[in-house]
């Protein structure tokens, strides 16, 4: 059974370790570690093993027995943190000694390599050998770096937040033939909504983008070479014509993984996903979110707008990705642009199709994805931590 040290504890709930919030559990403010300095947030592994039935066990540092995992989970990496000096002096010095093993958790897509090279540093600052420091990304490049380790978190994370059984596969005609959603706006988004309503298809489907939210991007940072498709236009007259709804609800609902808006699953065949990033901050690795689990949750087909591996990754979890009848190629290329065309062209293919036909055909698949989300996920859980305690120093 795993141990899991904790610095401090608040009316018996493990504390953020390294969080400086004042915050109790079950208040709105326990849930403001993710936006507050230095970003630890209450650690959501724990939950997903109450889950599963994973035994663990949380204790106080100073009770902790050489064999401890010291977790510190990350909802934004800042790189002006230094982990280490934010210790208590106790702890660092079991670190330093060998006696505890720290443990990032980070749900996010960002560059893993970039942050083993902070890190690396750091703990030569700090008298720390690298060996009792692991790292787990949901970026999947993390796979390549030593003490590193990547995990699909927002899998788990959808799966523990929205409670619904899944909806179910049916045969009904649906009067809408897909769901193409953006709550944030990003250029790349901007970009390929443009291009969906420039061709009147987005009339057909649950389409949305609220161009009033946005993470301060400039068209320079659309990773869509929009100049040399001469679309540039375009999206500015589609921006102009925003906002666009799918629904009667706010975008901070939206937010919610609680909430579920069942038409835009069970009355549209195929789920247009517009992943986080278009490019998993030039990693080469691939980043999945709840956005893509949604369709394979509630039985649609989806496209996978995202890092290039999107779809091989789903693969590799053992998801099926409807190959005989939807075209994937889009997935190898590495061009960010070329990319986005071969999704939208293959995209537009199906929307011309018989995607009632299509959707039938598919059954099975879209039953086996459903089953395999909602399945128990113990053994890949402890597979995690198999590969972090066995890396112990």
């Amino acid at each position: 059974m795993v141990t899991f040290a904790f610095d401090s504890f608040v009316n018996g709930v493990p504390y953020p370790n390294l969080a400086i919030l004042d915050a109790w559990p079950g208040t709105p403010a326990w849930r403001e570690f993710a936006n507050n300095y230095p970003y630890s947030e209450p650690v959501h592994f724990l939950e997903y093993l109450k889950q599963e039935n994973v035994e663990f066990e949380a204790v106080n540092v100073n009770s902790a027995p050489n064999t401890a995992i010291y977790p510190i989970s990350v909802s934004f990496f800042d790189f002006t943190v230094n982990w280490f000096e934010l210790m208590p002096k106790t702890t660092l010095n079991r670190i330093k000694n060998k006696d505890l093993k720290v443990w990032f958790l980070y749900s996010e897509g960002d560059n893993p390599f970039l942050i083993k090279k902070h890190l690396v540093l750091q703990c030569k600052q700090s008298g720390i050998e690298w060996g009792q420091i692991h790292f787990t990304s949901a970026n999947t490049a993390a796979e390549q770096i030593d003490n590193f380790s990547y995990f699909a978190d927002d899998e788990m994370l959808y799966r523990l937040r929205n409670r619904s059984p899944g909806l179910p596969y049916h045969e009904q005609p649906r009067t809408k033939k897909f769901t193409a959603l953006s709550r944030i706006h990003k250029w790349w988004r901007a970009t390929t909504m443009a291009r969906i309503w420039n061709k009147n298809l987005h009339t057909q489907g649950y389409f949305s983008y609220n161009n009033q939210i946005d993470v301060g991007e400039t068209e320079a940072d659309n990773p869509i070479e929009v100049g040399t498709l001469n679309f540039t236009k375009t999206v500015y007259d589609f921006l102009e014509s925003c906002p666009f709804n799918a629904d009667e609800y706010t975008s901070e609902w939206h937010n919610i993984y609680h909430n579920t808006v069942d038409k835009h699953h069970t009355n549209s065949y195929l789920n247009l996903v517009l992943e986080t990033h278009l490019d998993a901050d030039q990693s080469g690795g691939t980043f999945l979110t709840e956005k893509t689990f949604k369709p394979i949750k509630h039985s649609q087909l989806f496209l996978i707008l995202g890092p290039p591996g999107s779809v091989a990754q789903l693969r590799k979890m053992g998801y099926k990705t409807f190959d005989t009848w939807i075209d994937h190629g889009y997935d190898s290329i590495e061009n960010n642009t070329q990319r986005w065309d071969a999704v939208m062209r293959e995209f537009e293919r199906l929307c011309a199709s018989d995607l009632h036909r299509i959707y039938i055909d598919c059954c099975a698949s879209i039953e086996h994805n459903q089953r395999l989300f909602l399945s128990d996920k113990s053994q890949r859980l402890n597979t995690l931590l198999q590969k972090v305690q066995h890396e112990q120093s």
